[in-house]
């Protein structure tokens, strides 16, 4: 691995995948049939947007040695993979969205985790760690809203 990033380009690239998968959710919505599968995706749809303005938060909040700060980082491996559709769009289960997002939620956790491990500066390892936790709590929270949809 040769990659270097800044802080700023990680941040500012999980951004962007959070945008991404809110309007990658909202495209599943629209070409779905099934009612139910609708709001489920619109539910993550938001959540995404959500994560996406968080982000952006972080960004905005974070001390610039912090975000200016380099470190070795391959932050591109297995994103395809996140939105190959390997289903029929029209008739999406509310199952395969639910192992679509657990995919892309765990993805995010296991990033931040990855990056934790990366660096060696004890501010951006807080940093990450922090982004970890806060993950790990919106997946919680998801986990809740999609179970609590379904029981409908």
């Amino acid at each position: 691995m040769s990659n270097f990033s800044q802080v700023r380009e990680l941040l500012q690239h999980n951004q962007q995948l959070h945008a991404r998968a809110s309007t990658f959710y909202q495209d599943l919505a629209f070409q779905a049939d099934n009612e139910r599968v609708k709001m489920l995706l619109a539910t993550l749809a938001k959540h995404e947007a959500e994560l996406c303005t968080s982000m952006l938060g972080y960004i905005q909040k974070a001390p610039a040695k912090i975000l200016n700060t380099y470190f070795q980082f391959d932050h591109e491996h297995g994103v395809d993979d996140l939105f190959a559709n390997k289903f029929v769009t029209c008739s999406i289960t509310s199952s395969q969205v639910e192992a679509i997002a657990t995919d892309l939620d765990n993805y995010f956790c296991d990033l931040y985790q990855e990056m934790v491990d990366a660096v060696d500066c004890q501010q951006v390892q807080e940093l990450f760690e922090h982004l970890h936790l806060h993950m790990i709590e919106e997946k919680k929270r998801l986990s809740i809203d999609i179970y609590s949809m379904l029981d409908m």
